[in-house]
């Protein structure tokens, strides 16, 4: 497995490498990344997680016109975006018709712009990628690329960027209806997403 601390190098990789998939950190745990283009590399992290494809993949997104690219975002959308992104909120928005059916069940697929400049650094390298945990299923998320590495997972590349900070997984919000509904409290307290709003 391919371990490194230089962000273009792993970006090269997966642009020219069809089905890679990489773990890179993020600003809660590590994630699994493959191109969201990638069908193969998106089918390989299925796989490799035993996750269930009904489930859909969050994708990491640069900014709001990359987010515009996957998806139909309105004023409304926007307006509470441009407020809590970057940060640890993935929010659920309508799919355009591109996107792979793994990545967007039921039409719907969830996005976020992470805060953590590797991440960061990453997806405006190489376009959106998706960001699973980096662990089977079930088990403990990784916090480090030596973690990575004892997950025993298929994957082919490790971007190391140290420790990331752990603590609770992104808040998980769906804007496909108004107002918005949590379905999965996180880093950020839906409460404060909502005060937004007001």
């Amino acid at each position: 497995m391919y371990i490194t601390t230089d962000v273009s190098s792993i970006a090269s990789f997966m642009l020219s490498t069809p089905g890679c998939i990489v773990a890179y950190p993020t600003e809660t745990f590590y994630g699994l990344g493959s191109r969201a283009d990638d069908i193969e590399g998106l089918n390989r992290i299925v796989t490799a997680k035993g996750r269930d494809t009904a489930k859909g993949m969050i994708v990491l997104v640069a900014d709001i016109y990359m987010a515009s690219s996957l998806t139909v975002i309105d004023e409304r959308q926007k307006n509470l975006l441009k407020r809590i992104w970057p940060g640890p909120v993935s929010v659920v928005l309508r799919a355009v018709q591109e996107i792979k059916p793994v990545l967007a069940p039921e039409g719907k697929v969830a996005l976020r712009i992470s805060p953590n400049s590797i991440a960061a650094s990453l997806v405006g390298r190489v376009g959106p990628i998706t960001s699973t945990s980096a662990n089977r299923s079930g088990a403990p998320p990784a916090r480090t690329a030596g973690e990575v590495a004892r997950q025993g997972l298929d994957i082919d590349a490790i971007l190391d960027g140290g420790e990331s900070p752990g603590g609770q997984p992104s808040t998980l919000i769906d804007l496909t209806v108004w107002p918005p509904l949590c379905l999965r409290e996180g880093a950020i307290p839906f409460s404060d997403i909502m005060s937004i709003l007001h």
